[in-house]
Formats: C-alpha cells, sequence, structure tokens
C-alpha cells in the first residue's frame, strides 16, 4: 500500500475508507477499534494488479453471494463444538475478508482463530452475533461502495 496521501470517506459514519488518487486509506476516527468495515485500497490494488476492475469486482460479487453460507457454516461448527470446523470456517473468513478489504470482519475473524485454537468456543459463540453484523455492514459498504452502479 502507498504510504502517502490523504482519504475521504463516503460519509464516515458507516465505516468506509475511501482513498484518494494515490492514496492509502487512513482509520477514520468514529470508526469501531479504529477499522474501516471496508478498506477499498485493497479492491483498489486488485484491479491494478489485474490491469483493470472485472477481477476485482467479480471477486467482490462472489464475496457476498456466499457471506451468508460462509457464515451459516461458522455458526454451524460452533452450534456443533467442532473446533476442526471451526477453524475451517473462520480461516475462510478471516482469508476472503482479506482480500475483499473487511478489515474489522477480519479483525474478529482473527480473534476467533486465537480463541479456537485456545479452545475457548464459548468465546466464539458470543461473538458470533457481532461477526454476523459486521458482515452484513461489509457486504453493504461492497453494495453501497464498491459495486453501486455497475
Amino acid at each position: 500500500m502507498s504510504s502517502s496521501g490523504s482519504s475521504t470517506s463516503d460519509g464516515g459514519a458507516n465505516g468506509v475508507c475511501l482513498p484518494g488518487p494515490g492514496a492509502a486509506a487512513q482509520d477514520e476516527p468514529e470508526q469501531t477499534d479504529g477499522l474501516p468495515i471496508l478498506d477499498l485500497t485493497v479492491l483498489r490494488e486488485l484491479e491494478e494488479d489485474m490491469g483493470g476492475s472485472g477481477v476485482a469486482r467479480a471477486f467482490a460479487k462472489d464475496y457476498i453471494g456466499i457471506w451468508e453460507k460462509r457464515l451459516a457454516y461458522l455458526q454451524q461448527s460452533i452450534a456443533e463444538n467442532d473446533p476442526e470446523l471451526a477453524m475451517d470456517a473462520v480461516l475462510s473468513l478471516k482469508n476472503s475478508a482479506f482480500m475483499v478489504g473487511g478489515s474489522r470482519l477480519a479483525s474478529l475473524a482473527v480473534e476467533s482463530e486465537r480463541l479456537i485454537r485456545a479452545a475457548d468456543l464459548p468465546a466464539v459463540r458470543r461473538l458470533l452475533p457481532v461477526i454476523a453484523q459486521t458482515g452484513a455492514q461489509t457486504v453493504a459498504a461492497l453494495k453501497r461502495s464498491y459495486l453501486r452502479g455497475h
């Protein structure tokens, strides 16, 4: 990521970082835990790497399409007290969130991964509502801020 320039937000309260030209996204003060719901820098870099927006947009659409399935897989694995499946589910959630720029969701997945490794599935169970809400916010931000008009 570039470390120069400034960023703007598409309204601030929704937690989306919209980088200015050549700028890295910066944390907005009103964002929970200092992390944006969506860091568009990640998708912009994917666009640059691929020489256009097609692959990044397709990835974002696929991410949206499979979000509920990923969440259900994590919820089911925790309900069944299956740490192996829970780890598989949380790693999928973490990696996809990082790849799409879902900073806050990725952070929650990292914390969930740590808890699963510590054999604390009850703590992950308590995080599930926050993960679900943050995932829904990530999907909404992708639709509104990245895929809008496409």
